[in-house]
Formats: structure tokens, C-alpha cells, sequence
């Protein structure tokens, strides 16, 4: 089978001709359709995530299983399934027992196994969840992480009815991160320090658009403020300058990482009561319910497709910024 695989950090996949992988007890084999690129491949392309080379990337797979491992139950050939980063925890810990896998230690992810950029997957049976019929791959395939991401994102805010929101960053996250926040039928505000980008988002459901121009919070404070702003911004200067358009026990979730810190004004924090909090993929109900939004039309990702053997065209737009605003590889159709 063919399978990009990253060789050596910093330097190009390698599409290279591998022997089919045999599932072991309770895991799948998924002959793939589609795999989405995302941001987080692009540090581990630089060598920021413990990982081992050779390994094939790719966190984003969809396809339909063709082979089951000893003991796998509840799962059958031909389903359609993707798999999320987290694919099962250690069983024994503490997280564990509370079905909290995703902060287990031991966790089993596709870092594990190797990821999506390939003809055939090995994945455990645990992190797979069915793909409704009615979605196409490219559609599902970003759902299984920025999907996935942003509904969390959301969940973590502890969103109330009327809350007016916020989302900063208008990227791969940030777009479905307001088509998410619009069909939970809020009040929304896009925040963006690109230029240019009014039209878009607004075809993503917001309902003003903020196009920083010196400070992202006192502009937003201008327009009245907002109960709860969402970050998928890498730029921390901004994420700390938002805090300040936030309303009295204003929430602000952020779900980017970056080398600079966020700082929070202490006499803000005290005053307002505003809360600062951490988010990423959460429960499995964020999934699947991301993925029913998508059945229903309320959230559609903004693809560029590409073939298998372009996958180092895709992911030196993806390191340049330069993708509008997901890429997809479509490998089987």
C-alpha cells in the first residue's frame, strides 16, 4: 500500500510502498478515504511531538472498516467510521476509571499506530465512531479533529441562552467555529486581524465582524462586549488584549497553542469575575453531535482536496498559511 511518511523533521513525506498492516486483538483495519491536514501536523512535521521516524501522519482519517482484530465487538466490515486522536486510554488509572482516557498517560493514539496518510489504517476499535451515511468523506474528515475541537471549545465556555460570543481566529478552526456558535442560535461576533476577511465570515454565520486594528478588547468592548469569546488564535497578543472585551463573568476558552504566554490583568480578573480556561477534544458526545451539525447542513468545512501524491503540496500551504481553510487528501473514492 502507499503511505506518506514523514522520514526526518523539516524535510518532505516520503510516499512510500508498505506492506498491508494486520489488526491486533481489538483493533480495525480502515481502508481510507480521506484524511484531513491540520495545523497540529505541521509541528510535528518540526519535531514538536514525541514522536518516532518513520511514521505516517495524519490525525483527520475517515474510511470504511475492511478487516477486525480478535475481540472486537459492536463494529463490522464495511462500516463507515473515522478515529479520533485519542483512541483508548490504559484501562487501570484513575482517569481511566472516571472515562476521562483522554488524560491518561498511557493513552493509545495515531501516533501509536501511524495516522490517516495512507491506503490502509490500523486503528484501535475503541477510538473509531460511525460516519452517518449521509456525509460525504472530505466533509467528515476535519470533523474528527477541528470538528471535534471547536464543539468542545464550545461546551467548555458554559454557553447560556442569550450569551452574546465571540470567536477570534477565522482559520481552520475558527470557521467552523462560528458555524457552530450560529447553530446554537447565538448572537456572534467574529474577530479577525486579517483584513479582508468580512465577507467570509459572514457566509460563516456571524453576525458583525471586528477587523482589529489596535487593540482586539477595546474595540470589542466598543461594540458592547461579548459573555463569552472563543480563541483558535495562535497570536497570544491578542488573545491577552481580548480579555478586556469581556462582560462581567465573561468566560474566554482557548483551544491554540503558542510559545508566548496569555497575560490576565489581575484587577480585570477580580473585577469582572472572568474566567480563563484550557480546551481541547473533549467527550465523545462533542463528536458526535459536530458530526450530526454536519449531516444537517449548519457546518460545512471549506475544503481544498488533493491526491495521496500531493500531500507536500498541502502541507507547505499549510505551514505558509496559505489554506482556505482546510485541506483534505482524498484517497479512495
Amino acid at each position: 500500500m502507499r503511505a506518506a511518511t514523514l522520514t526526518k523533521f523539516d524535510a518532505p513525506l516520503t510516499l512510500r510502498d508498505v506492506p498491508v498492516p494486520t489488526p491486533g486483538r481489538g483493533q480495525v483495519r480502515i481502508r481510507m478515504h480521506a484524511s484531513g491536514v491540520c495545523g497540529t501536523d505541521i509541528h510535528v512535521w518540526h519535531g514538536h511531538f514525541p514522536v518516532q521516524v518513520p511514521v505516517v501522519l495524519g490525525h483527520e482519517p475517515v474510511g470504511t472498516i475492511d478487516e477486525l482484530g480478535e475481540g472486537v465487538t459492536g463494529l463490522k466490515a464495511g462500516d463507515r467510521v473515522g478515529v479520533s486522536w485519542v483512541q483508548k486510554g490504559c484501562g487501570a488509572c484513575g482517569h481511566c476509571q472516571r472515562h476521562q482516557d483522554l488524560y491518561c498517560d498511557e493513552a493509545v493514539t495515531w501516533m501509536n499506530h501511524g495516522g490517516g496518510h495512507c491506503e490502509f489504517m490500523i486503528a484501535e476499535a475503541a477510538g473509531c465512531t460511525r460516519i452517518p451515511e449521509q456525509l460525504d468523506w472530505a466533509t467528515a474528515a476535519p470533523m474528527f479533529c477541528a470538528g471535534f475541537t471547536v464543539m468542545s471549545g464550545y461546551r467548555n465556555a458554559a454557553p447560556r441562552p442569550g450569551d452574546r460570543i465571540a470567536v477570534i481566529g477565522i482559520g481552520g478552526l475558527g470557521h467552523l467555529a462560528l458555524q457552530v456558535v450560529k447553530a446554537m442560535g447565538h448572537e456572534l461576533i467574529a474577530i479577525t486581524g486579517t483584513p479582508g476577511k468580512e465577507q467570509e465570515a459572514r457566509s460563516f454565520g456571524a453576525d458583525h465582524v471586528l477587523t482589529v486594528k489596535q487593540h482586539a478588547g477595546q474595540e470589542l468592548a466598543a461594540m458592547g462586549g461579548a459573555d463569552v469569546v472563543i480563541s483558535t488564535s495562535n497570536s497570544m497578543a491578542q488573545n491577552s488584549q481580548v480579555l478586556a472585551g469581556l462582560r462581567p463573568e465573561g468566560r474566554f476558552v482557548t483551544m491554540a497553542a503558542g510559545s508566548e504566554p496569555i497575560a490576565v490583568d489581575p484587577l480585570l480578573a477580580l473585577s469582572r469575575q472572568i474566567v480563563v480556561k484550557g480546551s481541547m477534544q473533549n467527550r465523545r458526545a462533542d463528536l458526535v453531535d459536530v458530526l450530526e451539525l454536519a449531516v444537517a447542513g449548519k457546518v460545512k468545512p471549506k475544503l481544498e482536496l488533493y491526491r495521496l501524491d500531493q500531500v507536500n503540496e498541502l502541507m507547505t500551504r499549510q505551514k505558509d498559511g496559505k489554506v482556505r481553510y482546510r485541506g483534505v487528501l482524498q484517497i479512495a473514492r
